[in-house]
């Protein structure tokens, strides 16, 4: 009887406990030395994410959002604009990530 419930109580863990992350895509944009080599230049960072349930996917614009964003933090222009794309695994869910970030002249 033991056996049953230590069979069960593994299982359980290895079904609700496990988690993975994986990064499927990162790209950088072309660079602009007049903007990269300006005096007062930044790094900006936006990250964005979206919520996958069962196969029923919410928050759908968040790709376009941290576009939006990254434009709002920077009106005057971003260059060598890198892009990531990954995705966090959980038990019957997973979230998928945009990380963008850019260099900010001005």
């Amino acid at each position: 009887m033991q056996r049953i419930y230590l069979s069960l109580l593994v299982l359980t863990l290895l079904f609700t406990g496990g988690c993975t992350h994986s990064i499927h895509l990162q790209h950088i944009s072309d660079f602009d030395p007049v903007k990269a080599n300006a005096t007062e230049r930044k790094v900006v960072v936006v990250e964005t994410s979206q919520r996958v349930i069962l196969g029923f996917a919410f928050d759908t614009q968040y790709v376009d959002d941290a576009k939006k964003q990254l434009i709002e933090k920077c009106p005057a222009g971003v260059s060598a604009v890198s892009t990531q794309y990954s995705t966090d695994h959980g038990f019957l869910y997973w979230t998928n990530k945009i990380r963008m970030q850019g260099i900010c002249a001005g």
